[in-house]
């Protein structure tokens, strides 16, 4: 495949826009986001955010690779913009999983509009939509994904995010959206590898009330392996970062237990209890959260660990 796209024209941003106003002003019309705004997805005239993480329902929400599917799908919405504006811009300001995969659907949209598209690329897109949905903490059968190529799909994926995001790297996010979408034409022409999982996560604390503390050591498959394991609710240690600051996600399980794991009320706690005040640090949606990626947290993992027990056990005592 050739090195660049032709029909998306990829901006990587340091800074993810602050709001839907910022997002407009700043890119020009016929722009679409990929996960790069601290607000609500969904489109306002020429502009479409695709996301799930702020300002919804996560369980409800579909992941952004699925939104896009169906807007070129249903909506067709590469077909007509095309028309007053190629290459579209296309704005994000990292390369996970469903950044990549939504990039492919929206560059290669002729696959979804002439027909259904293959059924390896529908499967593809909806299970990455289960797994991206519910936060990496899905329940799945390791053997299938690596046998059907999804490990090695985004392997490509895995080796950047081992590395971490850092100011100055888009380049980097370019060459990883650019090699998962020639890996997902390969699967489609019956090309694939395989990728084993070897991500091993390091269990730090378990709690009497049912969450877990986890390092991740980098690797993007350490919720699968855990989900594998039996573990519903999630504090990830994401990675360690060079200044000594730190990066971590929260994740529920699943909205229908004894709403004791509140995402909400522990973010709410964790960012009181950080050294910048006069900046939002923790943030998400009912099921998924975390710390800033590009600030990250202050908050060393036992500090985490005392708070999010004082948070659990308060809701214990409140729902009896």
């Amino acid at each position: 495949m050739a090195d660049r796209f032709e029909n998306i024209a990829i901006q990587v941003l340091e800074k993810r826009f602050e709001n839907w106003a910022h997002f407009m002003r700043e890119a020009p019309e016929y722009s679409i986001g990929l996960e790069v705004m601290d607000d609500v997805p969904g489109h306002r005239g020429h502009y479409v955010h695709f996301d799930h993480h702020a300002g919804v329902v996560r369980e409800a929400t579909m992941s952004a690779a699925m939104q896009a599917y169906i807007a070129v799908r249903q909506g067709r919405l590469m077909e007509r913009w095309l028309r007053k504006q190629k290459p579209v811009n296309v704005y994000t300001w990292n390369a996970d999983q469903d950044v990549c995969l939504a990039a492919f659907v929206l560059e290669y949209h002729n696959m979804l509009e002439r027909a259904e598209g293959t059924p390896l690329l529908r499967w593809i897109v909806q299970y990455n939509n289960k797994i991206d949905v519910c936060g990496g903490l899905y329940p799945v059968n390791l053997d299938e994904l690596v046998k059907n190529h999804f490990t090695w799909v985004f392997d490509p994926y895995r080796q950047q995010r081992m590395h971490g995001k850092m100011i100055g790297d888009a380049e980097l996010v370019r060459h990883t959206i650019r090699e998962v979408c020639d890996r997902l034409f390969d699967l489609i022409e019956g090309r694939a590898g395989v990728a084993p999982i070897v991500a091993k996560p390091e269990i730090l604390y378990e709690s009497p009330n049912n969450f877990v503390i986890a390092d991740e050591h980098g690797d993007p498959h350490s919720r699968l392996v855990l989900a594998a394991q039996g573990h519903t609710n999630l504090i990830s240690l994401v990675c360690r970062r060079p200044n000594g600051r730190y990066t971590y996600s929260i994740i529920r399980g699943s909205p229908y237990d004894e709403d004791i794991f509140q995402v909400p009320r522990l973010i709410e706690a964790l960012q009181a209890a950080e050294d910048v005040k006069d900046k939002r640090i923790w943030g998400g949606s009912n099921l998924a959260a975390g710390s800033d990626s590009e600030l990250g947290s202050s908050l060393h993992w036992t500090v985490v660990r005392d708070i999010a027990e004082r948070i659990v056990q308060q809701a214990c005592r409140e729902n009896g």
